[in-house]
């Protein structure tokens, strides 16, 4: 019964090390082709579909999305990708 409970105690406390390492990262970016103010909410559910992303902020006025994401799970090339194929393409605002 003891090496179950250590297995176990091990175990999350190796869980609790991996989410510790994973980071929250958040990005701009410039977004075109977004010509009404419907086209933010097409942007902002298809960034939202990445696995590991957290929450997302388009602006149609400024033509940009503010993304948090878990940089452990997925890339700011892979959320910008998302955007891409609806067609609206996405990059970094320091990718210019």
């Amino acid at each position: 019964m003891k090496k179950i409970l250590l297995a176990v105690a091990f175990a999350c406390c190796a869980l609790t090390s991996l989410s510790v390492m994973a980071e929250e990262q958040t990005v701009t970016m410039n977004v075109d082709k977004m010509h009404c103010a419907t086209c933010p909410i097409t942007v902002r559910i298809a960034m939202e579909k990445v696995d590991g992303v957290i929450e997302v902020d388009v602006d149609y006025e400024t033509k940009t999305a503010t993304v948090t994401f878990d940089d452990s799970t997925t890339t700011a090339a892979e959320v910008a990708q998302a955007s891409t194929d609806v067609g609206y393409p996405a990059a970094l605002v320091n990718d210019e």
